[in-house]
């Protein structure tokens, strides 16, 4: 079970989460995916404290318990901000333990932009980026694109309707719950998905922001081959950028978007979250 903690930021109040664990060997801090809440991993925490692994996560700003008009987990900035305070919680909670940055979906995105660019992203000694938004299964139009850009300016809380449908997502035992939580939502506004979709192509094609701070730390990203979310040809054009020595991309054949949530013939996840686990303690 997580205990929850508050930062307060100075636009708002986040929502921590913490998943306990006696004389850790790492800890995971974790960024979940656009319209859900850190509390929809908890089975993913619960197998990493068994191996001997802290966790602590967050509801992102216009999600779950955390204040903010939901879906405007923007600007990506504050964001990335947002996670410098969280990795200090980790340090504060335990010092000295070495930290991993996991990030899904829209959290993996945001995940590898704070890779690139955040404040403390020399810190992880690690990063697990799971069926990370680069690209989109659905593309979007030049139009789409910069009627968004325009909303931007003058309505940046425009709320955008990005519901799935559960059976999208992966073993539906698992997932089912998603749609009868009162706390999961189909939104992102404006600025959120403008944001999204622009640093995305940006890591796909190689051109974001990076201080190089983090280019030698290791990293494992997967994916399923069937996400029907994320496209995985946008994590495999991510993986070609990438230095080989310190960068491993894990494909899940069959598996959805969800993939620690299993796959649609019955797997349970189980599978993907030992790779987890394994590279943690490989680090």
């Amino acid at each position: 079970m997580y205990q929850l903690f508050d930062f307060e930021k100075r636009d708002c109040i986040v929502q921590g989460y913490h998943f306990p664990c006696e004389n850790p060997n790492h800890v995971v801090c974790l960024i979940h995916g656009i319209g859900e809440h850190a509390g929809r991993f908890s089975r993913v925490a619960e197998h990493f404290n068994e191996a001997g692994i802290a966790v602590v996560s967050m509801d992102l700003r216009g999600h779950g318990r955390s204040q903010g008009v939901r879906g405007a987990c923007a600007p990506r900035k504050e964001v990335l901000k947002d996670i410098d305070a969280l990795i200090e919680y980790a340090q504060e909670f335990y010092p000295g333990v070495p930290i991993v940055m996991y990030g899904h979906s829209m959290g993996g995105n945001i995940t590898l932009d704070y890779r690139a660019r955040g404040g403390h992203n020399d810190v992880p000694v690690g990063y697990i980026i799971s069926a990370p938004w680069i690209r989109l299964v659905r593309p979007v139009s030049g139009g789409l694109l910069t009627a968004v850009k325009l909303l931007t300016k003058v309505a940046p809380n425009f709320k955008i309707k990005s519901e799935f449908p559960e059976e999208n997502l992966g073993n539906v035992e698992y997932v089912r719950p998603y749609k009868k939580d009162p706390m999961v939502h189909p939104y992102a506004t404006a600025l959120c998905a403008y944001e999204g979709f622009t640093i995305g192509t940006a890591l796909e094609k190689g051109i974001n922001e990076d201080n190089g701070r983090a280019k030698h730390t290791p990293c494992l990203l997967m994916h399923g081959t069937k996400d029907l979310i994320c496209d995985i040809q946008g994590s495999r054009e991510f993986a070609k950028l990438q230095d080989p020595q310190n960068f491993t991309m894990v494909e899940w054949p069959g598996y959805y978007h969800e993939i620690h949530n299993g796959g649609p013939n019955g797997e349970s996840g189980e599978a993907v979250i030992q790779k987890a686990i394994a590279f943690i303690e490989s680090l």
